[in-house]
């Protein structure tokens, strides 16, 4: 690894993610902040990466509805109260940085959950068309503005590490954007490891978006000295969908075991699909125990393949963080090591899912990262977070790997 712009260190990285707010409620996982950001410290985090709802952050007053009331595992974003529960963006982001302060510990600054608060001023239908697509991505970064120059006020912009004008663009945004679909006839997710040349159409598309959503962001955090960063996908061209008005390139990495054809059959019959890419509801079917026992015959089968697997992912990242001007997007990884989707449920073993990510972020900490994180499923909301030892001396590790 190596340090991270002015901050002297390697960023080890917790993700938070939306859960951080939309689970502090009562009998929510955050809803002891000050409690949860103390833990943080403990397990070796020095930064935390959130959804700083900047479209709720100018409003009095944010309504989160219920969510996962009926599923049988916890995941991002549950909101357990069956009315939802309304809560003031502001204080409590301000609370964060305070809390964050105390503990010397930085925000990297995105969103997942603005497209729920907008949702009404999007175009009909939820579709972007390409003679809209300007329109909404400059507007977009200006509600960011407002909310930037609130939090400059309220002190939030100093503990800032960078700011994502959007998670994932390809997947938040592209899909809803009707010339992405047209360009692009690849479903994405989060499980894709492969780099390839897409269509240079597609990659020419998000270098216009990327440009839209990020120049007025740029332009307002360019004093306080914070990186504009890229949140991908994944396995994109990083460098051919940006221009040199982003500094950082938030990489994520989360493949689903590799598995042999024995191994297939064993997923599927703890449950149809079980063998791909799966999202929480059709998880949530599944004979959990089954899923697990054959989940971890699978990675302990096909173990090595898998450590190679992040060797070249995290080989295959870096080789396309320059852009044409030669100028080399700094590296971070929040979303690892995968799966994405692993239910934190009782029957299922996190054991094997724990070496995994422990091993992978070893791979990568080899490699010229100025971030990482253990897992994606390292933050309160999962019981992982309760094996604070290992949390503690993998970021340990971590923070001793600097590269000369």
């Amino acid at each position: 690894m190596k340090n991270y712009f002015d901050k002297g260190t390697p960023l080890t990285i917790s993700m938070w993610d939306y859960s951080w707010l939309k689970c502090s409620h009562p009998g929510g996982a955050f809803h002891d902040l000050s409690r949860c950001v103390a833990e943080a410290a403990e397990r070796g985090y020095n930064t935390l990466r959130i959804d700083a709802f900047p479209h709720g952050y100018v409003q009095p007053q944010t309504h989160f509805s219920p969510q996962g009331l009926k599923r049988r595992f916890r995941t991002w974003g549950d909101v357990l109260v069956p009315g939802g529960f309304t809560v003031d963006v502001r204080r409590k982001v301000i609370e964060l940085a305070d809390l964050c302060r105390r503990h010397n510990i930085w925000l990297a600054l995105d969103t997942w959950q603005s497209f729920d608060l907008i949702g009404p001023t999007l175009p009909k239908g939820g579709m972007i068309e390409p003679e809209q697509e300007e329109k909404v991505c400059r507007s977009w970064a200006d509600d960011w503005v407002k909310a930037l120059r609130l939090m400059r006020e309220d002190g939030v912009l100093e503990r800032a590490a960078w700011v994502a004008p959007l998670n994932e663009v390809p997947l938040f945004l592209g899909a809803m954007m009707r010339s992405v679909k047209v360009s692009d006839p690849e479903v994405r997710h989060e499980g894709q490891t492969h780099f390839r040349a897409d269509l240079p159409e597609l990659d020419a598309l998000f270098q216009r978006i990327n440009t839209w959503l990020g120049e007025a962001v740029k332009d307002e955090i360019t004093r306080d000295r914070i990186p504009l960063a890229y949140s991908a996908l994944g396995a994109e061209n990083y460098a051919a969908r940006v221009t040199d008005i982003y500094d950082v390139a938030d990489i994520h990495f989360m493949p689903d075991v590799l598995l042999a054809d024995e191994d297939k059959t064993a997923l599927e019959k703890a449950g149809k699909g079980a063998s791909k890419f799966s999202l929480h509801d059709p998880i949530d079917a599944y004979d959990l125990a089954l899923y697990s026992a054959a989940w971890d015959r699978a990675l302990r089968r096909n173990y090595g393949a898998m450590l190679n697997l992040a060797h070249d992912y995290a080989r295959g990242a870096l080789a396309h963080t320059t852009l044409p001007s030669g100028k080399r997007l700094a590296a971070v990884l929040t979303e690892p090591y995968g799966p994405c989707n692993f239910p934190d449920h009782p029957e299922v073993n996190w054991e094997a899912y724990k070496h995994w990510n422990a091993d992978a972020a070893r791979i990568f900490a080899g490699y010229d990262y100025a971030g990482l994180s253990l897992s994606n499923h390292a933050e309160p909301l999962f019981s992982l977070w309760q094996d604070a030892e290992w949390q503690r001396r993998s970021n340990l590790y971590l923070r001793n790997s600097v590269r000369a």
